[in-house]
């Protein structure tokens, strides 16, 4: 960690011959690449995991990430760019960062990508553990912006924490006092169970992640992040107590323009990877997203998973999350018994709430 005195100096990321950031396969969540993997997230504040999604995966992901779009759109307009327009595009989720839906969403592919053995592999490996649950995020689609301006989305970095009760805070008190007042039954809810990481003192490892569906190259926009900046997190709070006053205590999640932290816009480099490869990053570092300035969509699947043993996973809370979790496969014609996997036998059962 770097003291007070010293100036933030992020590291340089390896890329390979095609300028794709390093990446690693994993065999198992225990494997030796494993360890250079946890090693590359420890020093970097995140790592690339390839081939995590099959071809024909991404490919069945991307169509259904149109027809999430398409049903938003209320029309067919995948095939035709000139219907891409901001009227169509607004009524998709959150055009200005590409995100597709407002909330969590749960198709049938989104719901079962979530538990492919792979990506479940990545997470093991960095948390440390097999047993683990899964959040319900979204999916991300940059339109092409080279031919289009107006459809660019914004340059951001942003935090998905409140760093300041992050670092303030001596137990996890709020945190635990957040989560089991969630119900489930709101899309929102997993958004508030994926921004609560807990405080530095108890030292939780938080990991997001994303898998890009098709090769994510510099020019096609998409996920950046400053390297390293995990470590620098307590400094840089210290560095920018003026700015608690502005985003408060309160707000999980917290968006810094350029002329606020332009330090960092230059430190951010973007994290080219090829397709079906996963990205996982520590929630403590900063990250985000610039603009897709090539001829091609930019594809991607947003994703959380934690430890399933935790002081947090109340009784209560378990039950209402395994009831919101069985509505929606319900209503997307799932079956818990026949379509979905579990870790062991012993979080195979619905009663305790631990549904992956």
């Amino acid at each position: 960690m770097a003291t007070a005195t010293e100036k933030f100096q992020p590291p340089t990321v390896p890329r390979d011959s095609e300028g794709f950031v390093k990446s690693f396969n994993l065999s198992s969540y225990d494997c030796p690449e494993a360890d250079d993997a946890c090693a590359f997230f420890d020093q970097y504040g995140f790592v690339v995991i390839a081939n995590v999604f099959t071809p024909e995966q991404c490919a069945e992901t991307i169509s259904d990430i149109w027809n999430v779009v398409e049903s938003f759109a209320e029309q067919s307009i995948r095939n035709d760019e000139n219907l891409w327009d901001a009227q169509r595009w607004r009524r998709t989720g959150h055009e200005q960062v590409g995100l597709v839906g407002n909330a969590s969403l749960w198709t049938r592919q989104i719901i079962l990508n979530r538990q492919t053995p792979a990506l479940h592999t990545a997470f093991a490996a960095v948390l440390g553990t097999r047993k683990l649950l899964t959040n319900h995020d979204r999916y991300a689609l940059f339109r092409p912006a080279q031919m289009h301006s107006e459809r660019g989305t914004m340059t951001n970095l942003h935090l998905d924490m409140n760093p300041w009760i992050y670092l303030q805070d001596t137990d996890n008190s709020y945190q635990i006092s957040v989560l089991s007042r969630l119900s489930y039954k709101r899309d929102n809810d997993w958004i508030t169970e994926n921004n609560e990481p807990g405080c530095s003192a108890i030292g939780e490892r938080h990991v997001q992640g994303l898998v890009n569906l098709t090769d994510n190259l510099e020019e096609d926009g998409g996920f950046w992040l400053v390297p390293g900046f995990h470590k620098y997190l307590p400094q840089w709070t210290i560095e920018h107590e003026n700015l608690l006053s502005q985003y408060g205590l309160c707000s999980t999640f917290n968006l810094f323009k350029e002329s606020v932290v332009p330090e960092l816009y230059a430190a951010a480099c973007h994290i080219s990877s090829r397709a079906g490869s996963a990205i996982l990053w520590d929630q403590r570092t900063m990250h985000g997203s610039r603009a897709n300035n090539s001829l091609r969509p930019r594809y991607a699947q947003f994703f959380k998973m934690f430890p399933a043993e935790h002081p947090a996973m109340t009784e209560k809370r378990a039950e209402n999350r395994r009831n919101g979790i069985l509505t929606k496969l319900r209503a997307v014609n799932i079956s818990p018994e026949t379509d979905l996997s579990f870790w062991d036998e012993s979080c195979s059962d619905l009663n305790n709430g631990l549904i992956k």
